[in-house]
């Protein structure tokens, strides 16, 4: 299924609020890795983002259909 723009917005938006919401859970269990999210899912999780997109590839996931984010360790403190 090929998702136009807007859907692909709405589920960037959709996602990156449950990313937030589930932000300390997913910290304790994915701390220091890649995450991609789909469907406010956790679908994939590597060390580093070649790895991830290599994981993504492999499952046929399209890329632009996922939100990818960075967990950090929760002692880490990250400056936008």
């Amino acid at each position: 299924m090929v998702l136009t723009n807007l859907e692909l917005l709405d589920s960037s938006e959709e996602n990156l609020e449950w990313f937030s919401n589930n932000f300390k859970e997913i910290q304790d269990k994915f701390s220091n890795k890649i995450i991609a999210i789909k469907d406010k899912k956790v679908i994939a999780s590597a060390k580093n983002s070649e790895e991830l997109l290599n994981t993504l590839k492999k499952n046929k996931i399209d890329e632009s259909e996922v939100l990818i984010e960075i967990v950090n360790p929760s002692n880490e403190i990250t400056i936008l």
